[in-house]
């Protein structure tokens, strides 16, 4: 009976782990010189994707977080922005892609590329799992508020790559409640209802 199980577990885990790669995320961000154009292409469209490009001043030129298709293939035409930096933001629900785009004259160059990995949430029978990849291993806190906004919990964790904590709100009052978890690169929540 155990060697079932552990074949049972063994097997679960390895068509997990091919799930996981077969979901993964293929983005490709290019560009046109000749015509002065940004061409973004995405595999994966999840519900939670938005995509952004903003300019230096952090003005929004383009935004769209109404995506319908399982995979996106754009083309931004750059011709008639001035000379400066650009951001164009990639938001899904595990990571934040940044590419900074640099327009000089006639020429389009992307300058680097940032990607920021946010926490992922689970809740399961009143329990919400955290899980985050802390690859800088940088302070990382927890919090939990309840709708009036009143810190219910905290929890400050240190030196830790990978960071893996359980919220238990089976005991808790029926309501609305906001888990933040806050690292160097910003802040992440998830809006719960018990």
């Amino acid at each position: 009976m155990k060697k079932v199980l552990k074949f049972t577990a063994m097997a679960a885990l390895v068509l997990s782990t091919f799930t996981a790669s077969a979901n993964e995320l293929k983005l490709n961000v290019a560009t046109d010189k000749d015509a002065k154009s940004l061409i973004f292409e995405l595999d994966i469209v999840s519900k939670d994707t938005k995509i952004q490009f903003i300019d230096s001043k952090n003005n929004v030129i383009y935004s769209n977080s109404n995506l319908k298709s399982s995979s996106l293939r754009k083309k931004f035409d750059l011709s008639k922005l001035e000379k400066g930096i650009y951001s164009f933001r990639v938001d899904d629900a595990t990571q934040v892609t940044t590419y900074a785009i640099m327009i000089d004259g006639d020429s389009i160059s992307i300058l680097n590329k940032d990607e920021v990995i946010k926490p992922v949430f689970r809740m399961k029978d009143n329990m919400v799992y955290i899980n985050f990849l802390n690859v800088e291993k940088k302070d990382v806190e927890i919090k939990v508020y309840d709708s009036n906004e009143r810190v219910l919990f905290t929890q400050k964790i240190s030196d830790t790559l990978i960071v893996e904590k359980a919220v238990n709100f089976q005991s808790a009052h029926k309501g609305d409640y906001t888990i933040a978890v806050k690292n160097a690169n910003g802040v992440y929540t998830e809006n719960i209802s018990i």
